[in-house]
């Protein structure tokens, strides 16, 4: 049996023009993972990442800082299958889109984007407009160049779990730094959730978390979910 550790990217800069660069608390919270992982456990047998810069960057740094306290992490390798599912290209492109003829999802729009940017009464409309937007793509009703059809997102995360499974089938430690969605991909299969349960669960992953598996061939376990041992600042817990 192999142990998995599944970690999110740190903080991303949502809002920003870019997203995909990791935030100066995302850099922080990164560097305290590696950290925590060189007291936590032996030197790991692989390191994988999603190809995102957000995800690369957070391997990085945790290496750099596992190393800086003397542990021998190696270098670690791009794995495209990691990537994330298209929120950003759904919000954007595609949820205008939707408004024009889903009228639950239009008043939902409508009332995060007049909400005062900040609030507590903004946030709280953005997570109901992105959950139903994500239900939407869930359900098969996206269809749009610019975002990956569910099914394939699902597939595609099993397939980069089943790389990582056969080329570490027997006690091995592998850490795969991705994104959100993956980690709670994976955690649904492990407990043998529907697909839709384990976007859910997608939604409240923390940046820097560990999601822990322990895999043999046909079998996964949860053994951990969406902790963070390493973040004792408060100010360094963040979910965007």
């Amino acid at each position: 049996m192999s142990r998995l550790l599944l970690i999110r990217h740190g903080q991303a800069s949502l809002g920003a023009a870019d997203y995909d660069v990791l935030s100066p608390r995302g850099v922080e919270q990164s560097h305290a993972l590696g950290r925590h992982l060189a007291r936590m456990l032996d030197p790991p047998d692989a390191i994988y990442s999603g190809p995102r810069r957000r995800q690369r960057d957070t391997a990085a740094h945790l290496v750099a800082a596992a190393r800086e306290v003397g542990a021998a992490f190696p270098d670690p390798s791009e794995l495209p299958d990691f990537d994330e599912y298209p929120a950003l290209a759904l919000m954007r492109e595609v949820l205008p889109i939707l408004c024009e003829t889903d009228a639950e999802l239009r008043d939902l729009t409508v009332a995060w984007r007049s909400a005062e940017v900040g609030s507590l009464e903004h946030r709280r409309a953005f997570e109901l407009t992105f959950h139903a937007a994500m239900r939407r793509w869930h359900d098969g009703h996206v269809d749009h160049p610019a975002v990956e059809p569910f099914a394939e997102f699902q597939a595609r995360i099993a397939r980069g779990l089943q790389h990582v499974v056969d080329r570490h089938p027997r006690r091995q430690t592998v850490l795969v730094v991705s994104s959100a969605g993956p980690v709670g991909v994976i955690a649904g299969l492990a407990l043998g959730l529907t697909p839709w349960a384990g976007i859910r669960t997608s939604f409240v992953v923390h940046n820097a978390s560990i999601t822990e598996v322990a895999s043999r061939p046909g079998e996964l376990q949860l053994r951990s979910f969406n902790a963070l041992p390493h973040l004792t600042d408060r100010a360094l817990v963040t979910l965007r």
